[in-house]
């Protein structure tokens, strides 16, 4: 049971918190009231259809792990297959029960646009590694993943409270979109060497080392300089864009790490910070571009209940990351510790 809990890899499911609690406070800003239940499905298709990536991934990506002996906590798959704790027939099984479970969800929710956004992002995401698309082997599994987190999942949110989706909400995705492309590259960074040996052939294995770290490097300004100019054009609003933009110090601490080559020799422990970072750096902005919508709406007449239930749920984030925080801290302090 251990193995197959640790095939979920449940840490990952934090986040899911994020776009889809964007999508509905956009919603709430553009003037609707919170649905509830519609906003509990959103949540809810987003965790399944996430779970189901995760145990799809680990059968389809066995070869890739087993090639793997760089892995650190937040890459190289959960390892329960690799150790034989659990069956490779079990995660493909479960990944299609999960299959049905998220089509079903798609077939409940009110409207085509929905049904649409919804059963795009279960094809992206099954065919993520699983054939005939395999996406993470012919270099668009990094546009994949920021399509799904960063696109359709508050896409879907948002269009079961609205019906449509806003120009504010498009706004903010896509400077966050860039940032989780790069943040994909630097994932598949430490992958890159036993990815290469199996033929999976994602955007570092294509293009090399040195490249894959100019492009995260130069991402990361630019990111912010779209954000900027949607904010002069006036389509992002100030209370918005500036707690976003306090997150790039995160940014140039990646570049500097990045510049220092922490992934360049594929030591775990001089990668488990950098990957673990960059992957928060993503939550970190979503949750900033969270918050100040829900501010925004705030300081606008007629702000509702929704307000109060996403701001729970933010602040829930919050507690909830800063224990994965010190779990992180902890385990570092550990390692150090058994050092020689």
């Amino acid at each position: 049971m251990t193995g197959f809990v640790r095939l979920a890899r449940l840490r990952f499911l934090l986040y899911n918190l994020l776009p889809v609690g964007l999508g509905a406070a956009v919603a709430v800003h553009q003037g609707y009231d919170l649905d509830l239940t519609w906003y509990a499905v959103a949540q809810l298709f987003a965790w399944t259809v996430h779970v189901m990536t995760h145990y799809c991934n680990e059968y389809f990506d066995l070869d890739a792990d087993r090639a793997n002996v760089y892995f650190t906590p937040w890459t190289g798959g959960s390892r329960a297959l690799v150790d034989g704790s659990v069956r490779p027939v079990v995660a493909l099984g479960t990944a299609f029960v999960l299959w049905s479970v998220a089509q079903l969800m798609v077939a409940a929710m009110p409207s085509w646009p929905a049904r649409i956004l919804g059963t795009v992002t279960v094809l992206l995401a099954w065919f993520y590694t699983a054939p005939p698309g395999k996406l993470n082997y012919r270099g668009a599994g990094e546009l994949t993943v920021a399509a799904i987190l960063n696109g359709l999942w508050p896409a879907v949110a948002v269009v079961l409270q609205t019906g449509g989706v806003p120009a504010l909400l498009v706004a903010i995705l896509l400077p966050t979109a860039l940032l989780q492309v790069v943040r994909m590259m630097v994932m598949n960074l430490g992958d890159r060497r036993s990815d290469a040996t199996v033929g999976k052939r994602t955007l570092p294995v294509i293009i090399g080392y040195r490249r894959a770290v100019t492009v995260i490097v130069a991402a990361q300004p630019v990111a912010y300089a779209m954000l900027t100019a949607f904010a002069l054009a006036g389509w992002v609003p100030w209370l918005v864009w500036a707690p976003m933009m306090a997150t790039a110090p995160l940014s140039a601490w990646l570049v500097v790490q990045l510049r220092r080559g922490a992934m360049a020799d594929l030591d775990p422990t001089r990668m488990t910070p950098v990957v673990f970072w960059a992957s928060n750096h993503v939550s970190l902005i979503v949750a900033a571009a969270m918050l100040g919508v829900l501010v925004d709406a705030a300081v606008q007449p007629g702000s509702g209940s929704g307000l109060v239930v996403l701001s729970l749920v933010l602040a829930g984030y919050g507690l909830l990351f800063g224990h994965r925080l010190w779990l992180a801290r902890r385990q570092a302090a550990g390692r150090v510790a058994r050092q020689p």
